[in-house]
């Protein structure tokens, strides 16, 4: 056997290197092929629909009541008596406080002296106007008397006039000493005792309505509750007075209110305001609910909780709460695609129903939601898909 040359040397090694491949290769697949395959990570999921959903909502709110007047003393001077028991139910019109009359009796007395005088003078400068236009008919006197008779004619109408207001002025005054309740409520206590002087515009008491109360609470401006309250309150109203207004069909009876202790009120009541401006700083609006109260065992201040009637939310996609992560600031779930590969899905989420979460945005009817499983999952990743129950 001949030795190789040197320009032989490189076609040889060539070859033993393409046989010492193609060796490996086999070898690594023939390994392949006796190793198990490894099995696809098992998930759990939903195959969302789109259905009408009924969602109950409540929230935290504060009653108050429904008018609110302070008794205000319309005429200074001493305070002679109380006229009622604070914490009671006064009418409307009840006499509360009683001043002191004297000063205004006189005042009213001096004005009734007044009037009395002011009609005397009119009633003469109308009996010389009869005589003095007699007397010019006849060609007994000149126009200047005719014109001064007139002068005083009306010089006196006028006095008698404004007579006649300082009477009205003084006699509303003098009843002004008795200061009575605006509004049908519940007193408060004394604010000023008996004995005390008391100046015009001075603040006596205050007199809360209570049947019915208001309820005032706050929804976000952006959920379901917000979205139904707009849909049910009213923009327009009638301002031409000469249009015919048709009888306003009664309320209809629908929120709930409920206690701390979860018992809830007797009576149920409306929804009679909805703001439309948000609170820049909450992020919410304002409501109010009117809820009648006639045995007045609702009281104002009182902490409850207002529960809206049945909100009904038209083809809503839900999924349950444990399959939506948070990732950031994002909410994101992870669905399985035609070929059982795992994807990203980034979702606008809506209120939360027991252990549903309402999607507002992000899916689509058919998409199938991993629900348990989540971990360790890397996006393109195939899966093996089981309905979770």
């Amino acid at each position: 056997m001949k030795p190789l040359s040197l320009q032989q040397l490189p076609t040889v090694l060539s070859v033993l290197f393409a046989a010492f491949f193609i060796s490996a290769c086999a070898a690594e697949e023939a390994q392949e092929l006796e190793a198990p395959k490894r099995p696809l990570p098992r998930v759990f999921a939903v195959t969302v629909a789109a259905e009408n959903l009924e969602i109950e909502r409540s929230f935290s709110a504060r009653t108050e009541g429904s008018m609110v007047a302070a008794v205000t003393a319309r005429a200074g001077g001493q305070i002679e008596s109380r006229e009622f028991k604070e914490g009671q139910l006064v009418p409307a019109g009840t006499v509360m406080f009683r001043l002191e009359k004297a000063p205004y009796e006189v005042t009213l007395q001096q004005a009734k002296a007044d009037l009395s005088q002011a009609e005397a003078e009119h009633a003469t400068a109308r009996r010389d106007w009869n005589r003095v236009m007699n007397l010019y008919d006849d060609g007994a006197i000149s126009a200047r008397d005719r014109d001064q008779a007139q002068s005083k004619l009306e010089i006196t109408a006028a006095g008698l006039e404004s007579t006649r207001a300082r009477l009205d002025d003084a006699s509303l005054r003098y009843n002004y000493t008795e200061v009575k309740a605006p509004i049908t409520g519940i007193a408060s206590r004394e604010r000023v005792s008996v004995g005390n002087v008391i100046g015009e515009g001075d603040s006596l008491a205050v007199v809360t309505a209570m049947d019915p109360l208001y309820v005032r609470f706050s929804v976000p401006e952006n959920g379901v509750a917000a979205r139904y309250l707009l849909a049910n309150s009213s923009l327009t109203a009638v301002t031409d007075p000469t249009q015919e207004v048709s009888p306003a069909e009664p309320h209809e009876h629908n929120v709930r209110l409920s206690f701390a202790d979860g018992r809830e009120h007797s009576s149920r009541g409306y929804i009679d305001y909805v703001s439309r401006v948000v609170d820049r700083n909450t992020g919410n609006m304002e409501a109010r609910a009117v809820i009648p109260n006639p045995n007045l065992d609702l009281l104002p201040g009182q902490f409850v909780r207002v529960e809206l009637p049945k909100i009904v939310v038209a083809d809503a996609i839900s999924v349950p709460q444990r399959s939506v992560v948070q990732s950031g600031r994002r909410s994101v779930v992870y669905i399985v695609d035609e070929e059982d590969r795992v994807r990203v899905r980034e979702v606008t989420l809506g209120v939360r129903v027991d252990n549903e979460q309402l999607i507002e945005d992000g899916l689509a009817n058919g998409d199938r939601v991993i629900v348990e499983g989540l971990s360790m999952l890397q996006p393109g990743a195939r899966v093996r898909v089981e309905d979770f129950e």
